[in-house]
Parts: structure tokens; sequence; C-alpha cells
């Protein structure tokens, strides 16, 4: 599903099982892949596990920016592909550990209400592993149905344990317009 103009979205992006780094970069070049002219990577961060059992591994999370001609519920279809490719269940329980995890954070300024999709992420201010690195893409961004900023978002996000790992990987930087 294709709209008629590019869309830019932020999609967070995380790995704790196996090879998490090599998870991750084979999971941004398929992002890029269905990028247009534009699409950046945060830095990596490093986060324990929240809400998971006690033998889950440390996460390596992140975000990326881009546009993309995909509408919506044809990103979330193309993650979600992405995905099982890289060896997630299609059918997977909440809080699971997870070879790759990609979520919609924000599509354009658009906010979303359906029972598949909901966006802007409905948890995202709650993790700082998602505020930080999205801070780092888009500092002055101001989520749709939020009047806090991004600042003020991360100053009462709950403070978890984070670890900045490495800056992201090159991928098509271009200012933002």
């Amino acid at each position: 599903m294709k709209s008629t103009a590019y869309n830019r979205v932020l999609v967070a992006f995380g790995s704790n099982l196996g090879d998490r780094e090599q998870h991750i970069m084979a999971g941004l070049q398929q992002l890029e892949a269905i990028s247009g002219s534009y699409c950046r990577c945060s830095s990596w961060w490093g986060s324990a596990p929240s809400g998971m059992t006690a033998d889950a591994g440390e996460f390596i999370n992140g975000v990326v920016a881009f546009d993309t001609w995909l509408t919506p519920q044809g990103l979330l279809a193309a993650l979600q592909g992405i995905e099982q490719h890289a060896g997630r269940p299609a059918l997977h329980e909440v809080n699971a550990s997870r070879v790759l995890d990609l979520d919609i954070l924000c599509f354009n300024a658009e906010e979303i209400h359906l029972p598949e999709l909901q966006i802007p992420h409905p948890r995202m201010t709650e993790r700082l592993f998602v505020l930080m690195p999205l801070a780092e893409l888009a500092p002055d961004l101001v989520l749709p149905g939020q009047v806090a900023s991004l600042a003020d978002l991360i100053r009462q996000a709950p403070g978890e344990p984070l670890s900045l790992l490495r800056a992201g990987p090159v991928l098509r930087p271009r200012p933002l317009p």
C-alpha cells in the first residue's frame, strides 16, 4: 500500500537475542530499502529488559527516521515482515525476548487509533530507551496529542538504567527539510 507523497516516520528498533548487532544491521538495511531519499539512525543504547523474565538478555535499542511511500498499515505490514524474516514468530507473547522488534513511533504528525495500530506508540513516553535515541534525531519533536516537549518527557520518564553503546550506522544522512 503506497500513498501519493512521502511520509516521515520514526521507528524504534531493539534486539535482545542472539547476535543483536547483526539482527539490527540486517533490519536497518531492509528498512533502508523501503525508505525514500532520507534515512538516519540514532546511536545505539543498551538497556536492561523491563517486565521480562530474569534470564532475558540486555537490549540494544535505537530509533531510525526515514521517508516512505507506504501508508501506516503498509508500513506496519513491512515491519512485521522484516521481524519475521529475522526470526521473530508472527504470534509472540507480550514482553517475550525478541530477535528483532520494530515499532512505529510516529507517522508524520498523525494520530492513528486502530485495533492493530496505535500512533504515536502508546508506551513510548514511558521508555527512556525510546526517548533518548528519539531526541537525537528529532530534539524539537512534540508528539501528536502531547503538550510536553521531548526534553520534558525524558525528565518525567522512569529512571531505568540506560547506556550509550555506540554511534549509529550511517544510512542515507540528509538534513531534515
